[in-house]
């Protein structure tokens, strides 16, 4: 049997295309209660892997979050006060936490954010 050369480089492609694209989320909101009322502020973070250390803008204003990270996955989102993420973990989203967590009565903002084990 002869495959035509169009045939192979849909061959080669084709895995190219049917990979599912993978990667993690989280929401927060300046309410508490994860926006059930109206004209509720959000702040969306989607990713795929890692991440450092990141500032999570408007801060200052979240009372509640809310995390989308996919099931089987080890990956974990930290939320710390400070910049750097070098201080004691305030918070951590995993693949487990996918209720609406208030935040609200933390001392600091959780202003930014560590992605481990999301590679």
């Amino acid at each position: 049997m002869h495959f035509s050369t169009a045939a192979k480089l849909i061959a080669i492609a084709a895995p190219i295309f049917v990979q599912s694209v993978t990667g993690w989320s989280f929401t927060a909101y300046d309410a508490e209660g994860c926006g059930t009322t109206t004209n509720v502020a959000t702040d969306k973070v989607e990713k795929a892997g890692d991440v450092e250390c990141d500032l999570l803008p408007n801060a200052v204003w979240h009372k509640s979050i809310q995390g989308a990270i996919p099931a089987g996955s080890n990956c974990r989102i930290n939320f710390y006060p400070s910049e750097g993420c070098g201080d004691r973990v305030a918070f951590s989203l995993t693949q487990y936490t996918t209720t609406c967590f208030s935040i609200a009565d933390y001392f600091s903002p959780l202003a930014y954010y560590k992605a481990i084990d999301c590679a």
